[in-house]
């Protein structure tokens, strides 16, 4: 054991929540729980930022008018023999952008809860190689992509055992199957009756949540259109629609009946109060839904990664796949809290902790 205080550097990407969310989860479980430095990162520090903006809207356009586009490119990039020449041209080009900030950092490890950090210090690695830095991935899917798949990294953090045979372990790598980091306050334990109180929410009411809309990837009005008015009495419909606020206003004209709140910082709380989530297959959503014991309706799953993680998900028992809203609302007429709660297991809820432990293992 060394008294030393290590640096540790947590690297995402902002294309989507999750991997910001799961960085976060693990920046707090490090400060919490032992003495040392911690900073986050994004791969896209490392270049002008309006270039980072022209990515993200072109990313969350191609997902949100046609899917199929970003499906081949992602198809392309899982293929061995197709895009991994690309994958290093640009992982050594931002390495190159990133090696004055990482030598005044001097982290002693860096997690990368996303493929491009994980890649950008892999190609740094092999270019210092008297660089000591431990490269730890945290693959926030239940799947895995090639292009997390870097020499250098000494161990890999993975969503379920299922991704074993996906990676070819190098020598002295580790694997770990604890699962996606989720932040502590989808974690700790909540009165359901002071938040369905404090919610206005009757106790013997089946709450569905609609989550997903903050990008415009879940299709909230075709699915309140499809079923809003075919739903048991006993049922509400709360639309979380993020900082959507042209959805938000929509719905609050469109569906009266159905309670819709913006942004909030307090989704946590909403998962431990409802029933019922319908939304999108992110690897993030997925553990933070199984966590808090939410029946889970996955609606028209995206191409890519969360097709996968909707089919691992299927075939685990912990969760429906809806293509329509007919599917919905038989999906809502067959949940079961019991079942939900038994699922809890699959997602793992102390993986923020046992990362954290394991990481600090390995510096000692």
């Amino acid at each position: 054991m060394t008294n030393k205080k290590y640096k540790i550097l947590i690297m995402s990407a902002p294309i989507g929540s999750g991997h910001a969310l799961a960085a976060e989860a693990l920046k707090d479980e490090f400060k919490k729980s032992y003495d040392c430095d911690v900073i986050l990162g994004s791969a896209f520090d490392f270049f002008p930022k309006f270039i980072g903006k022209i990515v993200l809207k072109s990313y969350f356009s191609v997902l949100k008018y046609v899917p199929g586009l970003y499906e081949i490119a992602y198809k392309w990039g899982n293929n061995p023999s197709g895009s991994l020449w690309l994958r290093n041209i640009i992982n050594n080009i931002l390495a190159y952008l990133a090696d004055s900030y990482l030598r005044k950092v001097k982290p002693d490890v860096v997690i990368a809860t996303h493929a491009t950090p994980a890649g950008i210090i892999s190609a740094y690695k092999k270019k210092h190689q008297d660089a000591k830095i431990i490269l730890a991935s945290v693959v926030t899917d239940f799947t895995i992509h090639k292009w997390w798949i870097c020499e250098g990294t000494d161990a890999y953090f993975l969503a379920a055992d299922n991704l074993k045979p996906e990676i070819q372990k190098q020598q002295g790598q580790k694997l770990f199957f604890y699962g996606i980091p989720v932040r502590s306050a989808f974690r700790q334990e909540y009165s359901r009756y002071e938040l369905r109180k404090k919610f206005g929410w009757q106790d013997d009411t089946a709450i569905c949540l609609l989550m997903g809309g903050g990008e415009g990837l879940l299709p909230m009005k075709e699915i309140l259109g499809g079923v809003s008015w075919k739903i048991p009495l006993k049922m509400r419909f709360v639309a979380i629609t993020g900082r959507n606020k042209e959805l938000a206003s929509e719905l609050k004209n469109q569906y009266p009946d159905v309670e819709v709140y913006g942004f909030t910082e307090a989704i946590p709380e909403f998962m431990h109060a409802a029933d019922i989530i319908i939304s999108k297959a992110g690897g993030l959503t997925a553990a933070e839904t199984l966590t808090t014991c939410l029946n889970y309706i996955i609606y028209k799953p995206l191409p890519g990664q969360e097709e996968a993680n909707a089919e691992y998900l299927k075939s685990s028992g912990a969760a429906v796949i809806a293509k329509t809203p007919n599917d919905v609302l038989l999906a809502i007429n067959n949940y079961s809290i019991a079942k939900a709660k038994q699922r809890q297991k699959l997602g793992k809820p102390e993986a923020a902790p046992d990362i954290a432990k394991a990481v600090i293992n390995m510096l000692n």
